[in-house]
């Protein structure tokens, strides 16, 4: 008892706090004894919870919000009188009524739809992929071939179209960078080649064993050297030799041939000239072996540079005797170079004179003379000689002690190179004018000797500072390169992170349109279901109504005779579509009053109300509309006698469970 008390002081707190049921406003007349009637609320509440094993507050809510309760509470066929267990098994099948609509009552996205986003989808993906780099190595070759052309006659073009070619997606940045070292250690600007250089190597995903690659890190060896690195020279020489040992192709013996060259250079700087004689040697017989039978000239121009080294490495550290050796080689070199195809005649002309005199000198330096002379008159014969030709050969004159005619070719060299747009250096002046000034010296010349020796003192504090401003120059350019690199890595870094971000966004799209998929399919079959249902029913109401139509009016009670006037009345004249029809309407087309009207339709009906009765015939005019007709919902909603679109889909989803487009797409 005491629990009982609990529930309706529960039910009387809950009624008191004027709850609405669908926001109808219902005014609640009771006849009966309210307090009897709050104690059959609690009985039935706790019948409802103990059938569907739910809480008594849960129970509460359903029974609250029934049609069950609205009609006791309005004194509606005295079901106030039907037992507890009715009225419980009442609310119990409006509950699993409504949980069926409001299962059903999702929207349906159109198959039109779908497609359209699924088509939007692949252009997406199509779109990120065209993002990705295609293979273009036909491309980055001919700009590569457009690029030399261009790096000796016009070098700020070939930067420029470097530039472009990255930003096209020609080249990536590390192939890019491997160009510029190139390009810009050919105009002298060699930290600009030693800090691309540098970035290049430290990308991973550079391409080794390219002759581009091979040249880049050769020039960063020789850099590391000039600037007395040689640790970090020797380290970079035995990586080139490393990867070229891997392999046997002609590029990859020059490599190697070229690395035994700098790193002998670094040990003679080191104070090591044995090892830089088993260096140099080592160097000029991997060509001498592998570069018997040429391909093109520049696969043997290497071994030109290596003999000449190796010769001048014998004279300057009084190993001449050595040096007659490389006489030999210097012919084959030679002889093997008339032999490769489309030698151009300046370059076998260039290296005969190179071979020529670098003979010459070692005859000379091994006391030869007649065989050092017969070479030198023979390179003097030669035309179109170059600056450097003459200073060679003025060296060779101040080796058999003509200082005179040694100065005057030192001096028409210079003429000729400052002429050409020859740049002063203190590489060019420690090379060249000191040689000139020992000769003056050794020629007696004293006068002469202290002027020049002046003028190289002021000539290399000027391009000193000269070297000094360009260096700055170069490393504010270095410091500006590397936060545009800072810029393009975070830059990047954004783009694939918002590339991911679109990825993950199209593929959780792609997993909903799945789900939506797969949901609305389910969801098809139960409005499928639902519709068969609500099918049934209606062929259930008609065979009632024909079994009504059938009985004699003796068998049947007044209420139950004016329900079947009722009835005839609404199927041949369909009053319903009047928007204004209502219960007094109504009645007085019936010529009866409203009461017995409304008294006939809830015991004939299942317990409906006049408003609800005059409902079920619009929505039933209007599902045989939209299985017949190709009229829009809000047309027939009117012709239905239900003008506001929005109030007809409301009351159609709650009577049938599915909006009037589902109802109409099955």
């Amino acid at each position: 008892m005491g629990r009982m008390r609990g529930i309706t002081y529960k039910l009387r707190t809950f009624a008191a706090n004027s709850f609405i049921f669908e926001n109808r406003k219902t005014k609640i007349t009771m006849e009966a004894n309210e307090t009897l009637l709050q104690m059959k609320y609690a009985r039935i509440i706790e019948q409802i919870a103990a059938d569907l094993g739910i809480p008594n507050v849960d129970a509460m809510e359903r029974f609250y919000n029934s049609r069950t309760f609205r009609l006791i509470s309005q004194d509606i066929a005295d079901l106030h009188c039907r037992s507890d267990r009715y009225l419980a098994e009442e609310v119990e099948r409006e509950s699993r009524h409504y949980n069926c609509i409001k299962e059903k009552a999702l929207t349906i996205m159109p198959r039109r739809n779908h497609r359209n986003i699924i088509v939007i989808l692949l252009l997406a993906m199509l779109a990120l992929t065209g993002c990705t780099k295609s293979d273009r190595s036909e491309e980055a070759g001919r700009v590569t071939d457009e690029v030399k052309e261009l790096m000796f006659k016009k070098p700020e073009q070939a930067l420029a179209r470097v530039d472009s070619a990255e930003l096209a997606g020609v080249f990536s940045a590390s192939d890019a960078n491997l160009i510029r070292v190139n390009i810009y250690w050919n105009i002298g600007q060699k930290r600009m080649a030693a800090f691309y250089g540098e970035q290049a190597l430290a990308d991973s995903d550079v391409k080794r064993k390219s002759k581009t690659y091979y040249s880049a890190l050769m020039l960063m060896v020789k850099w590391y050297e000039e600037n007395g690195e040689y640790g970090k020279a020797n380290e970079m020489a035995d990586e080139i030799l490393a990867d070229a040992e891997r392999d046997t192709s002609q590029m990859a013996l020059t490599m190697r041939s070229s690395a035994l060259t700098r790193k002998a250079e670094c040990e003679i700087h080191t104070g090591h000239p044995d090892e830089a004689e088993r260096l140099y040697l080592e160097s000029i017989d991997i060509l001498m072996k592998g570069m018997e039978h040429p391909k093109s000239y520049w696969e043997i121009d290497p071994l030109f540079y290596n003999i000449l080294e190796t010769s001048d490495f014998y004279l300057e550290h009084g190993k001449s005797e050595k040096a007659l050796d490389l006489i030999a080689m210097g012919d084959t070199a030679l002889a093997r170079l008339e032999r490769s195809p489309e030698v151009p005649d300046k370059v076998l002309q260039f290296r005969r004179n190179n071979v020529t005199i670098s003979q010459a000198m070692v005859y000379a330096a091994n006391g030869q003379r007649d065989k050092a002379e017969t070479l030198y008159l023979k390179h003097r014969q030669t035309e179109g000689l170059s600056h450097t030709d003459i200073f060679v050969e003025g060296r060779y004159l101040a080796m058999t002690d003509r200082y005179d005619e040694a100065i005057r070719l030192y001096r028409q060299s210079d003429s000729i190179y400052r002429a050409a747009g020859g740049s002063l250096s203190s590489a060019y002046i420690k090379a060249r004018m000191s040689l000139e000034y020992d000769a003056l010296q050794k020629a007696g010349r004293t006068a002469e000797a202290l002027a020049l020796g002046n003028r190289i003192r002021l000539l290399s504090d000027s391009v000193r500072m000269q070297e000094r401003q360009a260096d700055m120059e170069q490393q504010k350019e270095i410091k500006r390169q590397e936060a545009e690199i800072i810029d393009k890595r975070h830059s990047l870094t954004l783009h694939r992170i918002i590339l991911v971000a679109a990825i993950l966004v199209c593929l959780l799209i792609a997993w909903l349109l799945w789900r939506s998929y797969k949901y609305n399919k389910v969801l098809a079959a139960k409005n499928r279901k639902l519709y068969e249902e609500i099918e049934q029913r209606r062929q259930e109401e008609q065979q009632k109504m024909v079994q009504l139509q059938a009985t004699t009016e003796e068998q049947l009670s007044v209420e139950q005779q004016l329900y079947r006037r009722l009835c005839l009345l609404m199927d041949e004249q369909q009053p319903y579509t009047d928007v204004t029809l209502n219960r007094d309407s109504l009645a007085r087309l019936l010529g009866t009053n409203a009461k017995y009207l409304e008294q006939a339709i809830r015991q004939c009906s299942k317990g409906e109300t006049p408003g609800e009765f005059i409902t079920r015939y619009r929505l039933e005019h209007v599902a045989r509309l939209l299985k017949t007709t190709d009229d829009s919902i809000a047309i027939i909603g009117e012709l239905a006698g239900i003008p506001s679109r929005v109030t007809l889909v409301r009351i159609f989803r709650n009577a049938y469970g599915m909006t009037p487009s589902e109802y109409r797409k099955i």
